[in-house]
C-alpha cells in the first residue's frame, strides 16, 4: 500500500510539472526575433564552436566563447529570443560559474534551446526561475569572473534542456544535438526579415565549389560535395543524386547541366536529376570553371590551365605555371587571374600569358571592354595584351578584402572598410567623388553588382548590403551565415527575387520588400 501510495505521489508531482512546463510553453509563444546574447561590435569569439583544446585533451567545444577584454566580467547577458527557461543555477558549473538555459519556439516550429555558460549573479542580477517566460533582451544574468578570463559560453542545442552540460565532448557536437552558435543567430535574422521568401539549408559549409545552373525556371542545380540536388525557385530541394566520385565544377548545357570531376571527366546532369554518360578528359582538375568566350577553362593540380570547349569535348590548350586562383574575370578575349602567390595573370584566349605582374597582395577584378583592377597600388585598367594604365590617380588603395563595380554612369569601389561613390559619366578619366560611406564588419572576399539605382555588396561572411547608388544611403542589410573557407553567389532574377549563396545556405529575398526603405523615401 505504502509503494502504491508513493507511485501516485510521484506520478501526480511528474503531472504537475508537466502541465506546468506545458502552460510555460503555450504562453511564452514563438520566437519572432533573434540576436546575440552580448554586443558583437564589443565582444568576440576566441574559442569557436568544434575547436579542440589543448586544455581539455582535444576534446571538442560545444559552444563559442565570447571574449570582450578585460571589461568583459559584469557585462549584462540577454536571451537570446523569446521563450522559457528550462534550467537555471548560479552553480550550475560549480566552480566555473552559473548557467541558464532557453527553450525557443521557431517561426518553423522547431525547438532550439540556447545556452549561457559563466555567468553569475554576483553583480546584483537575479538568474530567472525555471518555467520563467523570458523576452528577447531581456537581461537574465552577467558574465562571471571565471578562468582562464572572464567570456561568456554560449550553446545552441537541440536537445538537452535541462543539464548544464559538459562544455566539451570527444565526437563532433554538430552529431550530438549541438549547433553552430553564431550562424544560428545570423540565419535566423535574415530568415525573419519580412523580404524573406525562403531559404535551403545545403550540407557544405565551404561552398559554393562552383556557381550554380540557373534554369529558366528559377530554380537551381546546385553542387555541394559529393552531391548534386535541384533546388526549386521557392527554396525546395527536388532531388538529390549521389555522386560516386569527387566533383569540382558544374556548368550550363542547354536546358540541364554538366558535370566536371576531379579526375577529368565531365557528365551530364538533366534537370530531372538523370545523370547521363560520363566522358573520361585524362586532365585531372582542381578548380571551378572559368568562361572564356566559348571556353571553359580549368585549374589543375599540377599548377597549371587547361581549356576546353564549351561543350568539354575538346580540349583546346594548357598552360604551365599558374598557381591556385583566388579570383578571375574575362573580357571576349582576355582572362584575367588574381593567384595565391600575389599576382595578376592576362592569359589571351589561346591560351598564351600575355603578363604577369607582381602584386603586394591580390585585389579585386572586374571586366568590361578591358579587365579592371583595383590593388593595393590602386585602380588599374588591363587590356588583352596584359598593358596595365592607371584608371585615375585619386583613389583609395585595394587589396585582397577589395572590390570594384561601375556602369555608364558610376563607379564603386570598397577598399576594405568604406565604399566610395565615383561619378563617370562626364569624364571616366577624372571621375567626381559623390559619396563614401563606411560599411565596419565587412569579412572575407566581396563583390559588388550594381542594379539599376542599387548598389549591392555580398561578401563571403555572408553580408548582404544594399545602398542607393546616387547618395550612399543603406536600404538595408542582413547577413546569413559564411566564414573565411566559403565563396559567394548571388543572382537577381526577373522575378524579383534575389538569390545569394553563401557557406552552407541559399537565401531568397524579394527585391523590392528588401529596398523598402529606399523605395519609399
Amino acid at each position: 500500500m505504502r509503494m502504491l501510495r508513493l507511485i501516485f505521489i510521484v506520478a501526480s508531482v511528474l503531472l504537475f510539472t508537466s502541465q506546468q512546463f506545458g502552460q510555460a510553453q503555450s504562453q511564452c509563444g514563438t520566437a519572432d526575433s533573434v540576436g546575440f546574447p552580448v554586443d558583437p561590435a564589443q565582444f568576440h569569439i576566441v574559442q569557436d564552436f568544434g575547436a579542440p583544446s589543448y586544455r581539455h585533451q582535444g576534446r571538442y567545444h560545444t559552444g563559442e566563447d565570447w571574449y570582450g577584454g578585460s571589461s568583459s566580467y559584469g557585462t549584462e547577458v540577454h536571451a537570446i529570443a523569446d521563450g522559457r527557461v528550462t534550467f537555471s543555477s548560479a552553480n550550475g558549473w560549480g566552480r566555473d560559474g552559473g548557467v541558464i538555459i532557453i527553450e525557443h519556439i521557431m517561426p518553423d516550429s522547431t525547438t532550439a534551446y540556447s545556452m549561457y555558460g559563466h555567468v553569475t549573479e554576483a553583480t546584483g542580477i537575479t538568474f530567472p526561475s525555471v518555467f520563467t517566460c523570458i523576452h528577447q533582451g531581456d537581461v537574465i544574468a552577467a558574465v562571471g569572473d571565471m578562468r582562464p578570463a572572464p567570456h561568456l559560453h554560449f550553446e545552441i542545442r537541440t536537445d538537452k534542456p535541462d543539464i548544464p552540460g559538459p562544455g566539451y565532448t570527444w565526437t563532433d557536437p554538430a552529431l550530438d544535438g549541438w549547433r553552430r552558435p553564431s550562424k544560428f543567430v545570423d540565419n535566423w535574422q535574415a530568415w525573419s526579415l519580412d523580404s524573406h521568401r525562403w531559404h535551403a539549408d545545403i550540407a557544405d559549409d565551404a561552398g559554393p565549389i562552383a556557381p550554380p545552373v540557373e534554369l529558366d525556371d528559377h530554380s537551381l542545380l546546385v553542387l555541394d560535395a559529393n552531391r548534386v540536388l535541384r533546388v526549386s525557385n521557392d527554396g525546395r530541394v527536388l532531388w538529390r543524386v549521389i555522386l560516386e566520385r569527387q566533383a569540382v565544377g558544374l556548368v550550363a548545357q542547354g536546358d540541364s547541366g554538366l558535370i566536371a570531376y576531379a579526375d577529368g571527366a565531365f557528365q551530364p546532369v538533366s534537370r530531372e536529376g538523370t545523370l547521363g554518360s560520363a566522358r573520361p578528359m585524362e586532365v585531372p582538375l582542381d578548380g571551378s570553371p572559368m568562361q572564356l568566350g566559348d571556353l571553359l577553362v580549368f585549374h589543375t593540380p599540377d599548377a597549371g590551365l587547361v581549356a576546353f570547349s564549351s561543350d568539354a569535348a575538346l580540349m583546346r590548350w594548357r598552360l604551365s605555371d599558374v598557381p591556385a586562383v583566388l579570383r578571375w574575370a574575362a573580357t571576349s578575349n582576355a582572362l584575367g587571374l588574381m593567384t595565391t602567390d600575389n599576382a595578376m595573370l592576362t592569359i589571351s584566349s589561346n591560351g598564351e600569358l600575355a603578363d604577369r605582374a607582381l602584386l603586394r597582395e591580390p585585389g579585386s577584378l572586374i571586366a568590361g571592354s578591358d579587365l579592371l583592377a583595383y590593388t593595393r597600388g590602386g585602380l588599374w585598367r588591363v587590356d588583352g595584351g596584359g598593358t596595365w594604365s592607371l584608371s585615375f590617380a585619386e583613389t583609395p588603395p585595394g587589396g585582397r578584402s577589395s572590390a570594384v563595380a561601375e556602369n555608364a554612369q558610376f563607379l564603386f569601389l570598397f577598399d576594405g572598410v568604406t565604399l566610395h561613390a565615383y561619378n563617370q559619366s562626364a569624364d571616366p578619366q577624372h571621375p567626381t567623388p559623390l559619396w563614401a560611406t563606411d560599411l565596419l564588419g565587412i569579412g572575407g572576399m566581396v563583390s559588388l553588382s550594381v542594379y539599376d539605382d542599387i548598389v549591392l555588396l555580398i561578401s563571403s561572411y555572408g553580408d548582404i548590403v544594399a545602398l542607393q547608388a546616387a547618395t550612399g544611403g543603406i536600404c538595408n542589410t542582413t547577413r546569413i551565415y559564411g566564414s573565411s573557407r566559403s565563396r559567394e553567389w548571388h543572382s537577381l532574377g526577373d522575378d524579383g527575387i534575389l538569390r545569394v549563396y553563401v557557406a552552407d545556405g541559399i537565401i531568397g529575398l524579394a527585391w523590392d520588400r528588401f529596398l523598402l526603405a529606399c523605395r519609399s523615401a
